[in-house]
């Protein structure tokens, strides 16, 4: 038995690495989140608290635009190409000019929205801040670090920064008129770790920048538009919950979904991390029993965390936002009902259907969940039933379908069978 799991271990072996190193990544991160989540919380009071989650989420579409689906398809690139130094560096100069470029667009978009918007206009920084997360998006280079299989870089940048910007929150916030350091420290703490990737990438990995001709960028801004509308759609009801609560129900209700909200997301991290970490693997060998493998562990895995959530989530709430509140509690064990058929849909489209090149169903499968959210949504507005549990069964019933969809889109081009 013994030699069985050595030989497994052997076989796959940068998977096991770069599983460790990620899952260090995340433990790491939900540390610090469980520390500075309470602190700013309580802090800030429930209103500056909404105001910040507000700017963030609507710095995470921002974001979206910076990536533009280059994360997939540079990761992809890179993992197919590693022995050819001129495509690496190709695809390196494309992706930074172009997220760059996309930055710029995106920050004059939200200087005309913070000009003509009141609530933006009375708070200005808060929302300038927050882009700075968007910033790091642009230069940060995770798309090479996944390509080349070295996690440990994502790891030892992402800790370090994020340890060295919760301190900074620690130490400078602590009342609730500094609610404009919280972006500003994460912000400046992401962004000094996109430079350190860019030097490794740069100077101790010696590739070059070529300054690309215009038809290169416009075709790999063409190539990625599947993604980037898959992107748009897939995060338009992965996040519009808050702005919706926000625009709606008002800051104080924002503050309680989002504690449910980031205690699920937390949850989710390991769905990504396997995502992360197979992706580059699945995009050469396109393995579907290994597929099938990883999904049976991983699918199982999430029962029992869900079951635990149930069963501690009056505890969990507590810790994350020192009071015991039983609505915040009752949305929890219902948002999380969301980590199951995100479990399954993550090998259905993520991990088969961008490996195995059916990106236009992808981003059909992305739309059609985009229309499902906002029909949802308008019928909740009609009916004058918009609340927090209804918002979250609306993510339920989304989540549900892209799962069903995708194991239809995967049956129909025989990915899975």
């Amino acid at each position: 038995m013994i030699n069985r799991v050595k030989s497994i271990v052997n076989k796959n072996r940068v998977l096991f690495e770069n599983f460790s190193f990620l899952s260090i990544l995340q433990v790491s991160n939900l540390l610090i989140y469980m520390l500075i989540i309470p602190y700013i919380f309580r802090v800030l009071g429930k209103e500056n608290y909404g105001l910040v989650v507000f700017a963030q989420t609507i710095a995470l579409y921002f974001n979206i635009i910076v990536n533009f689906g280059f994360n997939v398809t540079a990761t992809r690139d890179i993992s197919l190409h590693r022995g050819d130094s001129a495509k690496i560096r190709d695809v390196i100069s494309a992706i930074l000019s172009l997220k760059l470029f996309f930055f710029f667009i995106s920050l004059a978009i939200i200087s005309i929205l913070i000009i003509f918007i009141p609530l933006l206009n009375a708070h200005p920084k808060v929302f300038y801040l927050s882009m700075l997360v968007c910033l790091s998006e642009a230069l940060f280079p995770i798309w090479y670090f996944q390509g080349i299989e070295k996690m440990k870089y994502i790891t030892f940048i992402n800790v370090a920064t994020r340890v060295a910007s919760a301190l900074l929150i620690f130490a400078f916030v602590k009342n609730a008129t500094d609610y404009n350091l919280v972006p500003f420290f994460w912000g400046i703490g992401t962004v000094a770790g996109a430079l350190i990737g860019l030097y490794i990438v740069f100077k101790i990995h010696g590739n070059q920048f070529r300054w690309l001709t215009k038809l290169e960028l416009t075709r790999c801004i063409r190539d990625n538009i599947p993604l980037f509308i898959s992107n748009v759609s897939s995060q338009i009801y992965v996040n519009a919950n808050k702005l919706i609560v926000g625009s709606f129900l008002g800051m104080k209700d924002v503050a309680i979904y989002d504690i449910a909200d980031k205690v699920v997301n937390l949850l989710k991290v390991p769905i990504f991390l396997v995502g992360q970490t197979l992706f580059p693997q699945i995009s050469r060998d396109k393995d579907v029993r290994f597929v099938k493998k990883a999904m049976s562990f991983v699918v199982t895995f999430f029962v029992v965390v869900y079951s635990g959530l149930f069963l501690f989530s009056a505890q969990i709430i507590h810790l994350f936002s020192g009071t015991n509140n039983p609505e915040a509690i009752s949305l929890l064990r219902l948002l999380g009902l969301s980590i199951l058929p995100i479990s399954v849909g993550l090998f259905f489209n993520d991990l088969l259907l961008v490996p195995f090149g059916y990106l236009r169903d992808y981003a059909k499968l992305r739309s059609s969940s985009m229309v499902i959210y906002l029909a949802s949504i308008g019928i909740l507005i009609i009916l004058n039933q918009l609340g927090l549990f209804q918002l979250a069964g609306v993510i339920i019933l989304v989540e549900s379908f892209v799962l069903g969809y995708s194991i239809f889109l995967c049956r129909k081009n025989k990915v899975y069978y």
